[in-house]
C-alpha cells in the first residue's frame, strides 16, 4: 500500500512539472510573438491574447514547487518569468497604493479616450437616450480634451445633439475624421472636443479606411501638446459571430457543434493582426516627428505585449502600466483580459497624475479610459 502511495504522488509530481514546463513553453511563445511581426508566422500573433494566463500559471507554479521537496523546480517558472519580465505590468497592474490624483490641474491636461460605438447607433433597436447618458458621464469626469472614437455624424460633418451639449459644458474647439460611412447619410469617425485651442490639425492615411488623426493642444501657459487618435484595424467579426463566442464560454458543447467556424475564426484573427502590424509601423513613424510632447489615445483592437502595442508604443508610457490597477478591462465582451484601449505619453516632458478606467457595459461595448497630466518644468 506505501508503494502504490508513494507511486501515485510521484506521478503526479512529474505530471505536475510537465504542466510546468507546457507553462513555461507557452510563455515564451507569447513573448517570442510580442516582437514578431504577425506577416512573418502565420497565426504567431494570436498568441498574445493569451499570454495572462501561463504569466499566471507560472507565478503560481514559483509557490507549488516551494512548498515541496523539489524546490529547484520553482528555477524554471522563475527563469522564464524573468526573461518575459517587461511582459507582466503592462498585462497586471500593480499600483494599488500609489496616490491616483484626477482633479484637473492649472496648466495641466485631463484627457478621456472612449470608443462609444456608434454612440449606440449600431445597438437594434437603437436607444435614443444613449448619446445623453454617454454624453453626461463625460460632464461628470470633466476632461479638458474628450477623443471619441466610432463617433457619428451627418454628411455636413455635425451631430447636433453632441455640439449642443458640449458647447454648453464648455469645450470651444471640434475636430471631426471620418474613415467609413453608416449607410449614405452617416460618417464614422474619430471626434475631438476640446476646452483648449486645437491647432495644425491633420488626417493621415495610414490604410485603407484606417486614419489618424494629429492636431496640437495649446495650454493656458502656451504649452503645445501634440495629440494623435487612432483606431486600428479590427478583427472584423459580425455582431452573430460575437454572440457565438460569448455562447460558447457559458456551453462548451456548441464548440463541437460550431467546428467549422473556428478556422474562419482563426483566418480572420491572424489577417487583422498582419494588417495592424504595418499600420503601428506608419502610426509610430508619424509620432516620430513630433517637435512636442505627444499623447497618443488609441483603440488598438490589440491587447499589451502584442507586436502591435509594442511597436506603436515606442518610447512613449503607457498610463496604466504607471497608474493601473488589476487587468485594466476595456472591451466588455468575450474576455476580462482584453485592455485593447490605451492612452501612451511622453514622459520625458509629461508628468501622470492619475489614470482609472470606468466599466460601462450599458453604454458601449469598450470602457473609457481617463489619464490625468501635469507638465515637467
Amino acid at each position: 500500500m506505501k508503494k502504490i502511495s508513494t507511486f501515485i504522488r510521484a506521478l503526479l509530481s512529474h505530471t505536475l512539472f510537465l504542466v510546468n514546463i507546457g507553462m513555461a513553453f507557452w510563455l515564451l511563445l507569447c513573448w517570442y510573438s510580442s516582437s514578431t511581426n504577425p506577416a512573418d508566422v502565420k497565426y504567431i500573433g494570436i498568441l498574445s491574447l493569451s499570454t495572462a494566463f501561463p504569466l499566471l500559471a507560472n507565478f503560481a507554479f514559483i509557490f507549488i514547487w516551494l512548498f515541496t521537496r523539489k524546490k529547484w523546480r520553482s528555477l524554471l517558472p522563475v527563469t522564464v518569468l524573468a526573461i518575459a519580465y517587461k511582459m507582466i505590468l503592462p498585462i497586471w497592474g500593480l499600483n494599488f497604493f500609489s496616490t491616483n490624483n484626477m482633479e484637473p490641474q492649472l496648466n495641466g491636461l485631463k484627457i478621456m479616450s472612449w470608443n462609444v460605438h456608434g454612440l449606440g447607433l449600431f445597438d437594434k433597436p437603437f436607444y435614443k437616450k444613449r448619446p445623453k447618458q454617454i454624453f453626461s458621464l463625460v460632464e461628470k469626469q470633466q476632461p479638458d480634451v474628450f477623443c471619441m472614437i466610432e463617433f457619428y455624424t451627418n454628411t455636413d460633418g455635425s451631430n447636433k445633439e453632441a455640439s449642443n451639449y458640449f458647447k454648453k459644458a464648455g469645450y470651444k474647439e471640434y475636430r471631426f475624421m471620418y474613415d467609413n460611412d453608416y449607410g449614405a447619410k452617416i460618417y464614422i469617425g474619430n471626434a475631438v472636443y476640446s476646452k483648449y485651442p486645437l491647432s495644425n490639425f491633420e488626417e493621415i492615411s495610414i490604410d485603407q479606411y484606417i486614419k489618424m488623426m494629429r492636431c496640437d493642444v495649446t495650454l493656458p501657459n502656451e504649452q503645445k501638446v501634440r495629440l494623435f487618435v487612432v483606431h486600428l484595424q479590427s478583427f472584423l467579426l459580425a455582431d452573430k459571430e460575437k454572440a457565438l463566442i460569448e455562447e460558447i464560454k457559458n456551453n462548451t458543447e456548441q464548440l463541437e457543434k460550431n467546428k467549422k467556424y473556428s478556422k474562419t475564426f482563426l483566418e480572420k484573427m491572424h489577417n487583422a493582426y498582419v494588417k495592424r502590424a504595418p499600420q503601428a509601423i506608419l502610426a509610430r513613424a508619424e509620432m516620430d516627428k513630433s517637435p512636442y510632447p505627444s499623447i497618443l489615445c488609441a483603440d488598438l483592437n490589440d491587447v499589451p505585449c502584442s507586436y502591435t502595442y509594442n511597436t506603436i508604443k515606442g518610447e512613449l508610457q503607457d498610463a496604466f502600466v504607471k497608474k493601473g490597477k488589476g487587468l485594466g478591462r476595456t472591451y466588455n465582451l468575450i474576455s476580462p483580459t482584453l485592455r485593447i484601449d490605451y492612452i501612451f505619453y511622453d514622459d520625458n516632458a509629461i508628468q501622470l497624475l492619475g489614470y482609472k478606467s470606468i466599466s460601462t457595459p450599458n453604454l458601449s461595448d469598450h470602457n473609457p479610459v481617463i489619464a490625468n497630466f501635469n507638465f515637467k518644468k
